[in-house]
């Protein structure tokens, strides 16, 4: 574009962008080709773009005076990935999807015996910006937490070395809580429609960081219906991750542990409390047709002490 850094690409995967020469950003996507965008021109004023592809089509872009925003365009852009998989508008399972990866540079034959081994059912590939940027969160949240977690053990070692006082103050950016408690509070402000798509973003380091801090959370008893769905649910999804890691195998084992303790005192909390229920409503229906005998007795004069009178003891 004349007197600007900014200028108009065309590609093969028929679009045309156009790109901000100085930050090394994209401003828009144009779509409007069927097939491969080959060539384009721009005006001498720079009020209009040509642009012809491989489907026959001369397209004219005029410039308009709407305002551009960055952040939108860049949630449309990923909106339109996620709703597609490989140029088709159509949502797909897990098992697909991963079928087509693994497709890669395999034989036909190949391809038919992998498609035989799909599994019957599996979670909707759905991504949306929620997810995304929740597990953004989860990860930056995690991130805080161990560099929380390294700074109150290096501030421990030095008050023990010199003998003050060990307590330290809260980090404001934690809301006061400690690294295992702001992890928790960020899972339980993550939507659970959106929960598992989420964890599915994390990479490895930040899965064995994340089991790390369910065991804290487990041993302490807090979120333990939350804190056991989102370890089930990440063995699953990084089961031959994990098993290759020879260093998760002692946090799976007392994982393991905990969770079965945790849900067996919940178990039999609810239990008791049922019992406890069905006892006082028994109760309930045994006496609901027994008649209450007031005594006069026992009675208390409510308006005696205020200066209104008495009506004890009076008859009508």
């Amino acid at each position: 574009v004349k007197r600007t850094h900014n200028f108009f690409t065309c590609s093969k995967d028929k679009t045309l962008r156009f790109w901000d020469g100085d930050r090394f950003e994209q401003i828009l996507l144009l779509n409007g080709h069927a097939s491969e965008v080959c060539c384009l021109a721009m005006s001498r004023t720079g009020a209009f773009v040509l642009s012809g592809g491989m489907d026959r089509q001369v397209r004219v872009w005029e410039r308009t005076k709407d305002i551009v925003f960055l952040n939108e365009e860049r949630e449309r852009e990923l909106e339109e990935v996620f709703d597609k998989v490989d140029g088709s508008r159509r949502e797909e399972n897990t098992a697909d999807v991963l079928l087509k990866a693994g497709k890669d540079g395999e034989d036909d034959l190949d391809a038919e015996e992998e498609g035989n081994e799909k599994p019957q059912s599996e979670a909707a590939v759905k991504q949306s910006i929620l997810s995304v940027s929740s597990g953004d969160r989860i990860m930056e949240a995690i991130e805080t937490a161990d560099k929380e977690s390294k700074e109150i053990a290096s501030f421990k070692k030095l008050s023990d070395e010199k003998g003050g006082d060990s307590r330290r103050a809260p980090n404001p950016m934690m809301f006061g809580m400690d690294p295992s408690a702001y992890v928790l509070w960020v899972l339980r402000s993550v939507k659970s429609a959106d929960l598992e798509q989420s964890l599915l973003v994390l990479p490895l380091n930040h899965v064995e960081r994340l089991m790390h801090y369910l065991i804290l959370l487990l041993r302490a008893g807090k979120g333990i219906e939350l804190c056991a769905k989102i370890a089930v649910f990440l063995i699953k999804a990084h089961q031959a991750q994990i098993v290759a890691n020879r260093t998760m195998m002692t946090p799976l084992r007392v994982l393991q542990t905990l969770v079965r303790l945790r849900t067996t005192e919940i178990r039999d909390t609810v239990g008791f409390n049922l019992a406890a229920m069905r006892a006082i409503a028994r109760l309930a229906n045994e006496n609901k047709s027994k008649r209450i005998d007031y005594e006069e007795k026992n009675m208390k004069d409510i308006w005696a002490g205020l200066g209104l009178g008495s009506d004890f003891g009076k008859k009508k």
